[in-house]
């Protein structure tokens, strides 16, 4: 099977969309006619993911974001990024990114996030799209204490830790939640009434701006957030019949000193 046979697979799954201007999601390295026998999923393209990928004799990687953002002005075979395009080349390894494509998606990023949260029913925080689509979520919990919310969603979402900012001990109902990096949605978590936002890479002064209008934060971190998202990938490509690997390692996990 090609890899332009596999994406198109993918978007009939999970309904990817139309990924963003500034973003540089699809092919990364390689042809959308090269065939394939074994992909491997990874959020990001690291040293080891990519020796994973030589050993285990993968043919195509798919990677939420893009290995490439900006632009290249050189590859130097020195550099980590240089070392990692050189044994992608050499072994023929395709990659493509699905980054916003898959943020927005139908059963993308938010999807998987709300599921391991169980907002079952939820709209979407911040549309960009006629068709509503875009970025995170907002509906309804049970009734709950904020500690023992933010103790559940380290749980759910597998995380070592997460960082909860609140001015008081409120009881939450309203979540507004989005994975990866959401601070520029804080607005929308504000307009919207929401108890409490869950997402990552929050600044002490989003932190600020968010409690001074009693909206609380979990920061979950930016892996832990869109790192699940994977395995809706991994059962829709089974379709495939290819065998596929799921390489799950945080290559920037902070530790608990």
């Amino acid at each position: 099977m090609n890899l332009n046979s596999i994406i198109n697979l993918l978007n009939d799954e999970v309904k990817l969309k139309e990924h963003e201007s500034w973003d540089n999601s699809g092919l990364q390295i390689g042809s959308m006619k090269g065939n394939i026998n074994k992909i491997m999923l990874t959020m990001d393209i690291s040293k080891e993911a990519t020796e994973q990928a030589i050993q285990e004799e993968i043919d195509l990687i798919i990677t939420h974001h893009p290995f490439f953002f900006d632009s290249i002005k050189k590859i130097d075979f020195d550099s980590y990024d240089g070392e990692i395009i050189e044994m992608l080349i050499k072994e023929n390894i395709n990659v493509y990114s699905i980054h916003t494509s898959y943020d927005m998606a139908e059963k993308g990023v938010t999807y998987n996030l709300a599921q391991k949260l169980n907002i079952l029913d939820y709209n979407v925080l911040h549309p960009v799209s006629l068709d509503n689509s875009g970025y995170g979520g907002i509906g309804e919990v049970p009734p709950i204490n904020i500690t023992e919310f933010a103790k559940f969603v380290k749980e759910a979402l597998g995380a070592d830790c997460v960082k909860l900012y609140c001015n008081d001990d409120k009881t939450v109902k309203k979540v507004a939640f989005c994975g990866g990096s959401g601070s520029e949605f804080i607005e929308d978590a504000i307009k919207s009434k929401a108890d409490v936002y869950i997402t990552g890479d929050i600044k002490y002064h989003q932190v600020q701006e968010a409690v001074k209008n009693n909206l609380c934060i979990i920061d979950a971190g930016h892996y832990n957030t869109e790192v699940h998202s994977m395995d809706t990938i991994m059962e829709a490509l089974r379709k495939t019949g290819l065998e596929i690997i799921n390489f799950k390692k945080n290559m920037t996990a902070e530790k608990i000193i």
